[in-house]
């Protein structure tokens, strides 16, 4: 401490103290272009960046993933890996789901073949996505996944009973496998809209055995914009399927522009819940058609354009980098397909939806490399 020698040291103590506050005071009133009460006002009040959570790349990929085949998917800056267990079902308004066939020890085999695969994924230093699938086996009258609904109450017991079991038993292995982020559901937008008390005790159930993140993935049709349970989940979840253009061959611009008709919408139901949207799957052909109706597949009897372009595919994917990525409430992408066993010129999958060996998985892995 130290001492004022003088008769006077209150009188100059006082004078100094009286000075750090006049200082102060004038510093305060600097900031704010105001009187000191509204500076300290202003600066309690300043707002600090939000963390920035990196966005997930990611792809479904299918076929039997090893330490050698996984090099490919890292060269091209994906950092997820997207993996699909399937349960069957007969038909949308059969109550039985069927998960595994055989007795316990097929059942033991096929989850260690899980567990083998997920292994694999993180000690090549991906992140694992696991996304339960409904597959219808039989199509009648025009409907498919997303018009499941038993047919009756007593259906109905046994279908929510079996479903239960199908995705408890996946969150037990994503648990036990320390998987990053797990889905509920895809597309089941009946069963979604009509019974959200289902899906809200669900949720809890998973939460009680899994500890990652949760997501459901909801139909960009008629269904993620009406779902009410989204606050009680991680992420908002889009199967992002959106027709984009009404015309074969089009350019990047032209399907940019197509965004505009859904982003706000999608915008508007994130900041509704507070959550961040994950494209939990999305994909283009290699067709002319393809950013027409993005859903159609190949191999369907419907699907009359077979005109191969992989200009439209990569059109359509810069169209993507162009109008969603940079999105603040975006959390990322898990692309419709890749293979592990993927050869160039292999027929009919010149026209599929993998981007792989076309000029599309280029402006993925340009797009994929950006700091976001």
């Amino acid at each position: 401490m130290i001492r004022l020698k003088t008769k006077h040291s209150s009188t100059y103590l006082l004078i100094l103290v009286l000075g750090f506050i006049s200082f102060t005071a004038s510093q305060c009133s600097s900031i704010s272009g105001s009187d000191p009460a509204t500076a300290a006002t202003q600066i309690s009040n300043v707002q600090y960046p939000k963390e920035v959570i990196p966005k997930q790349k990611g792809a479904h990929i299918f076929g039997r993933i090893d330490s050698t085949n996984l090099l490919p998917f890292l060269e091209n800056n994906i950092e997820w890996i997207t993996l699909v267990p399937y349960a069957s079902q007969k038909n949308y308004d059969t109550p039985n789901v069927r998960y595994f066939r055989g007795d316990s020890l097929q059942q033991l085999r096929r989850d260690s073949m899980w567990k083998s695969q997920i292994d694999l994924a993180h000690s090549a230093g991906f992140k694992v996505f696991l996304k339960p699938h409904i597959w219808l086996t039989t199509y009648t009258d025009g409907k498919w996944r997303s018009d499941i609904y038993p047919a009756n109450e007593a259906d109905w017991e046994i279908w929510q009973k079996e479903y239960r079991d199908f995705i408890l038993h996946y969150a037990n292995i994503a648990q036990k496998n320390e998987v990053e982020l797990f889905c509920i559901g895809a597309e089941l937008t009946r069963l979604t809209i009509e019974q959200p008390a289902y899906w809200t005790k669900l949720l809890e159930e998973v939460r009680s055995i899994y500890s990652g993140k949760v997501t459901y993935a909801a139909n960009w049709y008629k269904e993620y914009e009406a779902i009410k349970f989204w606050n009680e989940l991680d992420y908002i979840g889009i199967q992002a399927y959106f027709p984009l253009v009404k015309q074969e061959h089009p350019t990047a611009q032209q399907i940019s522009k197509g965004w505009d008709k859904y982003l706000p919408k999608i915008e508007a139901v994130s900041k509704q819940y507070n959550r961040n949207v994950l494209f939990t799957e999305m994909g283009y052909k290699s067709t002319a058609d393809s950013a027409i109706e993005p859903w159609v597949w190949v191999e369907d009897p419907s699907n009359n354009s077979k005109t191969l372009s992989f200009e439209t595919q990569a059109n359509c994917y810069k169209a993507f980098f162009n109008k969603v990525w940079e999105k603040e409430w975006f959390a990322g992408v898990h692309i419709w397909q890749m293979r592990n066993d993927f050869e160039k010129g292999r027929g009919m999958s010149d026209f599929d939806f993998t981007p792989q060996g076309k000029p599309a998985e280029t402006i993925l892995k340009n797009g994929f490399n950006k700091k976001k």
